[in-house]
């Protein structure tokens, strides 16, 4: 009898490993297996919407495939970013980490199954790759360079277990930038011999400029008034490379870390005198310890000048005391936090002095108004005199009005139990909370199964300054679900809600795609996306009924040269059938 023969394919392969899942289980074991479900389901919904496919669970982590390093490598990122922002919402005890490795190569089919030395690989890769991060072979880094705008550090020839040669492998950086891996100790040694010469040569060079140029001043001062005499001091000090390079102090960075308040410097010991506010908030997501903080701030941009109106989180109703800064004269600083406190001091001895001053207090003031603080609850210097210092990016939000215009009809009351994307806790909380505030408010979801709740004067300002706060915290746009008890977006029904849609789940648009994207995530009523697999995309919005929409963007879809098309987001949500 002739023997099967063997189906070989190239393929990318990802292997995806929870850190210390055993330690987990040995606290609480159902719990653990619980959320290690939870975790894998978003994990899994990921890497389907990037045409992947899982095809074995290994106890504590899975193996997929996909036949675009690309989009493996984006499904890779996705992944981490969802395990990074739902830890920033989990308790203690909810803190789930994983490690990735991808590789492309050869594998054998054994049905549903792969096998072969590519798998192997990718599964020694993600043994290597940092808690929290990704690494892949040269093979994928190769295909991807170029295309994506993540940096790589190059982590040299590593040897693994069980693998007889070593792999080249690179950890993903989200700087667009390569750093080289240090050379092997060989060739180090092969170019210190030639490099000994070079500086050898260098020093003779510098010795016999620094003796004919002290020969030239010595003369020049003898001609020089006396006042002037001590000047070539500069210039000989500075033939000093090594010294002078010792000798520079640092620069002072343009903003403190907004986590680290104590680097602000000891408490003044004089009076604060500073102007603080704080509005009365409240954040009804699952509690948590306190959480990583949100998405890091932009390298040491260039200050911009301050504007009133340009401040994110602030009520309205504390505007006037944003244009007050604006007019105050002397050294000032102005202090913010995601809630909405803000401190500004004016009139000081220096900018730094404010700037501590003003940090100080805003702290303050939210130790006191927020019982249980996050890190993302701390506060951080948005202004130094009339120049913005804040560091980070703007948090992304939905165009205004933020929302549809036009609400459902008939009118929604939201209730609790059919929330979407929300835990038990979190609907005990809107239940107890929530419905039984009467001060203006908005129910926002955001990426990951986070919801978001803040009290503002108006309805428009607590919509407004609650999307700030989640898409800071989270780093994508969410989208408002509620004002008041009022639900202001449906619910689809005819498929599964996986998560909230966002812009970036449609790969690779043009600007002018990004901008209807844009508007589709305001638009009113039932409306819907669709997207091939060949890139091409069907949008539609205002139609009567869930259905109606679905059907309307896959012909959309289909008309615009998509192969395959699906339903990809219906409403705010992303879905699946």
């Amino acid at each position: 009898m002739d023997e099967p023969t063997l189906v070989r394919r190239l393929t990318t392969i990802i292997s995806i490993d929870v850190v210390g899942f055993s330690t987990m289980s040995a606290r609480d074991e159902e719990h653990a297996l619980e959320l290690l479900r939870a975790r894998m389901a978003t994990a899994e919904a990921m890497i389907k919407h990037h045409r992947g496919r899982v095809f074995k669970f290994t106890g504590d982590g899975a193996l997929a495939e996909f036949a675009s390093p690309v989009e493996a490598v984006r499904a890779a990122v996705e992944v981490q970013e969802a395990m990074r922002s739902a830890n920033a919402t989990a308790g203690p005890d909810d803190q789930l980490q994983l490690r990735i490795g991808i590789n492309l190569g050869d594998v054998v089919e054994s049905g549903e199954d792969l096998m072969g030395d590519a798998v192997n690989v990718a599964v020694r890769l993600e043994s290597i790759a940092p808690v929290g991060g990704v690494c892949v072979s040269a093979a994928i880094y190769e295909q991807i360079v170029g295309k994506l705008t993540l940096g790589a550090e190059d982590m040299g020839e590593q040897h693994v277990k069980n693998i007889p040669r070593p792999i080249h492998a690179y950890r993903l950086t989200p700087q667009a930038a390569v750093v080289a891996a240090p050379p092997p100790a060989a060739t180090a040694a092969k170019k210190r011999a030639p490099a000994l010469g070079v500086v050898i040569g260098l020093a003779v060079a510098l010795a016999v400029f620094v003796a004919g140029g002290a020969w030239w001043l010595e003369q020049q001062s003898s001609r020089a008034p006396a006042q002037e005499a001590q000047t070539p001091a500069a210039p000989t000090r500075a033939a000093e490379p090594p010294k002078a390079a010792e000798a520079q102090p640092p620069a002072p960075p343009p903003a403190q870390p907004p986590s680290q308040p104590e680097r602000q410097g000891a408490p003044a010991t004089e009076p604060a005198e500073a102007n603080a506010n704080a509005a009365s908030v409240e954040h009804m997501a699952l509690p948590a310890a306190p959480a990583p903080p949100p998405p890091p701030p932009d390298a040491a941009p260039t200050p911009r000048p301050y504007s009133p109106g340009g401040v994110p989180f602030v009520p309205e109703f504390r505007r006037r005391l944003l244009e007050n800064y604006a007019e105050a004269e002397g050294a000032k600083s102005m202090a913010i936090n995601a809630r909405g406190i803000v401190a500004i001091t004016t009139r000081r001895i220096d900018d730094a002095l404010a700037q501590r001053i003003a940090l100080e207090e805003c702290n303050r003031v939210a130790q006191r108004e927020i019982p249980s603080r996050r890190a993302y609850d701390n506060c951080m210097t948005y202004a130094v005199g009339n120049d913005v210092v804040w560091t980070y990016r703007m948090p992304p939000i939905p165009p205004a009005p933020y929302l549809p215009p036009k609400r459902p009809q008939p009118p929604i009351t939201l209730d609790p139990a059919t929330v979407p994307l929300i835990g038990d806790l979190a609907r005990q909380n809107l239940a107890q909370r929530y419905m039984k505030a009467e001060r203006p408010r908005a129910l926002v979801l955001g990426r990951d199964h986070s919801d978001w709740v803040l009290f503002g004067q108006t309805s428009e300002d607590a919509v407004r300054r609650t999307l700030q706060l989640c898409g800071h915290v989270t780093g994508r746009v969410c989208a408002a679900y509620a004002v008041e008890n009022q639900v202001v977006v449906r619910a689809p029904q005819r498929f599964r809600i996986m998560d909230v849609f966002i812009p970036s789940d449609v790969p690779n648009l043009d600007s002018a795609q990004r901008a209807t994207i844009e508007k589709y995530l305001v638009a009113d009523d039932w409306r819907a996306v669709a997207a091939g697999r060949n890139g091409r995309i069907g949008i539609v919005s205002g139609q009567a009924s869930e259905s109606a929409a679905a059907d309307e963007a896959v012909r959309a879809c289909t008309s615009a040269g998509g192969t395959d098309c699906t339903i990809l987001a219906v409403g705010p949500f992303l879905v699946m059938k």
